[in-house]
């Protein structure tokens, strides 16, 4: 065995020498030729025999470090888009047929800015409707104020007309529609626009030193409930007294006790039963 393994070791030694390129003796002729100097590369100075033993190594570190890179660049990416989308959307022009099926779809209509003489604001009525704006359903009445994703086409102190109303409710009568009552309108005002509270996106990927935080503001619409159509208002009776509750004397009240209970303290009906 000992003679094999110098066998073998001898046989590598010799095959490295003889792969070495030996550069041939120099002439006269070509020593005496200029020739240009060849450009100097880590090619070039490692020998023959230690290319196929090349290898590139990999650290967990640099693993790591590449996963992060690739989740910042997921998220940067994402970030992008929404932006993108963001922008081409406030960017792109719409006309006003398309601004109308838009709004139409989402459940209002623009009608047009608050003039100075328009009294659109009236007394409280005993009314209630169910709105749906967007995907968000709504309970209001007259006077009501309600807060929504920021709505699209219009500004402050404009007219709105809610048309997907789905209830419609009194002291007298209920309304409910399939799913939408046709006839049926709640009339609002565009009061401000606004931003919500704001709100902390935190993501975290343990044993990864991956933290990323974030904030965000919703935007929101402020309307404001001026008129509910579509149901009958019943009218209101006021005498103008006040309304005062029924006093009972406190010696009705003991004898009224007296005549239900007995020393016992089981309850005695009208009929004189226990139960």
């Amino acid at each position: 065995m000992a003679h094999r393994r110098c066998l073998h070791s001898a046989l590598l030694h010799g095959t490295a020498l003889i792969s070495l390129k030996k550069s041939p003796p120099l002439s006269i002729v070509n020593a005496l030729t200029p020739k240009p100097n060849p450009v100097i590369t880590t090619s070039n100075l490692e020998p023959s025999w230690f290319t196929p033993w090349s290898y590139v190594r990999h650290f967990s570190s640099r693993k790591s470090d590449d996963s992060e890179n690739e989740a910042e660049m997921e998220d940067s990416s994402d970030v992008e888009e929404e932006s993108d989308e963001m922008a081409s959307d406030m960017v792109r022009d719409y006309s006003p047929g398309e601004k109308e099926a838009e709004a139409a779809a989402i459940g209002y209509k623009v009608v047009g800015p608050l003039q100075r003489s328009d009294r659109v604001f009236k007394d409280y009525e005993p009314v209630f409707a169910v709105v749906q704006i967007g995907s968000h359903q709504f309970k209001v009445s007259n006077g009501d104020s309600i807060f929504m994703e920021r709505l699209k086409f219009c500004e402050v102190n404009d007219k709105l007309i809610l048309n997907k109303v789905l209830l419609l409710g009194s002291p007298t009568q209920t309304i409910i529609g399939r799913p939408i009552l046709p006839d049926a309108a709640v009339h609002a005002v565009v009061e401000e626009h606004a931003l919500d509270a704001k709100v902390i996106i935190f993501k975290k990927k343990r044993r990864k030193n991956y933290r990323r935080t974030k904030g965000h503001r919703q935007e929101l619409t402020k309307l404001r409930i001026t008129y509910i159509q579509g149901i009958e208002k019943p009218e209101i009776k006021t005498d103008g007294k006040p309304l005062k509750a029924a006093d009972k004397k406190p010696e009705k009240i003991a004898a009224i006790a007296q005549e239900r209970f007995s020393p016992h303290g089981f309850v005695l009906q009208n009929n004189g039963c226990l139960c």
